[in-house]
C-alpha cells in the first residue's frame, strides 16, 4: 500500500524535510562555534522542523542538545520543571545512570525519578520553593548546562521554540535572569526561535530589553519555488502521479509557496488524484473548495471573534492585496475611517496571528482563511 507522502501539522523529517541547506549550514556553523542566534519565521514556514534537523546533526557530532517549546509551558514553575527534565535527559538515556546524573546536576532541587512501564526514565522535579526561592532555583537550573558542559568536556546546544512566550511568565524579569546567566556561558550556544515576529523583534531590537544584541539574526524565507516544485513532483511520483508545470505553478500560487500550505494542499490532492494518476487545475480548484468547506465552521467562529472594523480591513486586503494598506486612497475606497483606526486593527490582527508583515506587505498566516473570506464574505 502506498502511503500519502505529504505531511502537515507535525515535524518534517527524512524525505519529508525540504531542502533548507543554506539555513542548516548557517545555524550549525553558528551554534557549533558557540554563538547564539535568533531564528525568526512566519508561521507555517517549517521553523520547528528546521530546528529539529539542526539539533539532530549537532547531536550526531557529539553535542548535548535540548529542545524546548515555550508555547507548551504555562507557568514559571512548569518552565523550571521542563527545563530541568530536558537538561537531565539530554545527558543520558540509560536508566541505570539516570538517577546518578540527576542527583549530580540538581542536588538542591530534590528531583524524583520515575521509571515508566517500558523502563524509560523520566524526571519529575519536586519543588517546594515560593517567591524568591523559586527565582533562585531558576538561576541554578539556567546555569546547569554550562556546569555540565565544563565537567563533561562536551558542549551544549539549547533551542527555545516560540521564545517570545517567555514574557508571559514574569514580564521582563525572566528575560533579565536568562541574560544574566547566558552571557557567562562559554560552553553553551542558544537558538532562540519565534513566529510572532512583532514580539520577538521588540525583544531583540529594543536597547532597554535584556536580549538586545544577544545574538545574530536569521530570518527564515520561503523555500525557492523551483526547489518546492521539484519536491512536490518527487513526492507525487511515489504514487506514479504526474504533475504538469502549469499545475505545479498553480499549487504554489494558491498556497503562496508556504511549506505547510503546500503540504496540506498536496496531501488532499494525493488522495483525490491517486487513481487518476495526474494533477490538473480542475482537481486543485475542487480540493481547495473542499478544504474551505471543511474548515468553514472554524472560520465562522474566528470571524465572529473579530470586530466589525477588523473584518473590513481583512476584506479590503483580500480585494486589493497589492495596494498599500495605509495609503489615503486605500482607506477611503474601503471606508476604513482613519489611518489610526487601521493601524489599531492591523496590530490586533497581527497579535491574533491572522496576518503578518513580510517585505512591507501584509500576508494571511492561513491562506485558506483568505480564500474563505474571498468566497464567502465578499
Amino acid at each position: 500500500m502506498i502511503h500519502n507522502p505529504f505531511h502537515f501539522g507535525e515535524v518534517a523529517t527524512g524525505e519529508n524535510f525540504t531542502n533548507r541547506t543554506e539555513e542548516i549550514e548557517r545555524l550549525i556553523l553558528a551554534l557549533r562555534g558557540g554563538h547564539n542566534i535568533f531564528l525568526i519565521s512566519p508561521r507555517r514556514y517549517g521553523k520547528t522542523s528546521l530546528m529539529v534537523k539542526v539539533l539532530q546533526s549537532l547531536r550526531e557530532e557529539g553535542f548535548f542538545t535540548f529542545y524546548l517549546d515555550l508555547f507548551k509551558v504555562a507557568s514559571m514553575r512548569e518552565l523550571l520543571e521542563v527545563y530541568a527534565r530536558g537538561i537531565a535527559q539530554a545527558c543520558t538515556t540509560r536508566a541505570e545512570k539516570f538517577s546518578e546524573i540527576v542527583k549530580e546536576i540538581f542536588p538542591a532541587l530534590r528531583p524524583k525519578i520515575i521509571i515508566t512501564g517500558d523502563n524509560t526514565p523520566s524526571l519529575e522535579v519536586d519543588l517546594q520553593f515560593k517567591g524568591r526561592e523559586l527565582m533562585d532555583s531558576i538561576e541554578q537550573v539556567l546555569d546547569t548546562p554550562e556546569r555540565v558542559a565544563r565537567k563533561r568536556n562536551r558542549n551544549f546546544v539549547i533551542a527555545f521554540d516560540e521564545f517570545q512566550e517567555i514574557v508571559n511568565f514574569n514580564g521582563e524579569r525572566i528575560e533579565k535572569l536568562m541574560r544574566a546567566s547566558f552571557q557567562h556561558h562559554h560552553h553553551v550556544a542558544y537558538l532562540f526561535a519565534g513566529s510572532k515576529r512583532h514580539l520577538i523583534y521588540t525583544m531583540i531590537s529594543d536597547p532597554n530589553r535584556a536580549f538586545y544584541k544577544m545574538g545574530d539574526i536569521l530570518n527564515l524565507q520561503k523555500i525557492p519555488a523551483d526547489e518546492m516544485r521539484d519536491f512536490m513532483k518527487k513526492q507525487f511520483s511515489k504514487g506514479k502521479i504526474t504533475v504538469s508545470q502549469e499545475a505545479a505553478d498553480y499549487i504554489l500560487e494558491v498556497s503562496e509557496n508556504v511549506p505547510y500550505n503546500v503540504q496540506y494542499l498536496c496531501h488532499h490532492l494525493w488522495n483525490r488524484c491517486l487513481n487518476r494518476k495526474s494533477v490538473g487545475k480542475e482537481a486543485i480548484d475542487s480540493v481547495l473548495k473542499n478544504i474551505i468547506a471543511e474548515q468553514s465552521e472554524n472560520y465562522i467562529a474566528l470571524w465572529d471573534r473579530l470586530s466589525l472594523h477588523q473584518r473590513l480591513v481583512l476584506k479590503a486586503i483580500c480585494r486589493f492585496p497589492e495596494k498599500p494598506i495605509f495609503s489615503k486612497n486605500f482607506i477611503t475606497e474601503n471606508d476604513l475611517g482613519t489611518p489610526g483606526s487601521v493601524q489599531k486593527s492591523v496590530t490586533l490582527l497581527e497579535k491574533k496571528n491572522i496576518i503578518d508583515f513580510q517585505e512591507k506587505k501584509i500576508h494571511f498566516n492561513d491562506v485558506f482563511f483568505k480564500e474563505w473570506i474571498k468566497k464567502k464574505m465578499i
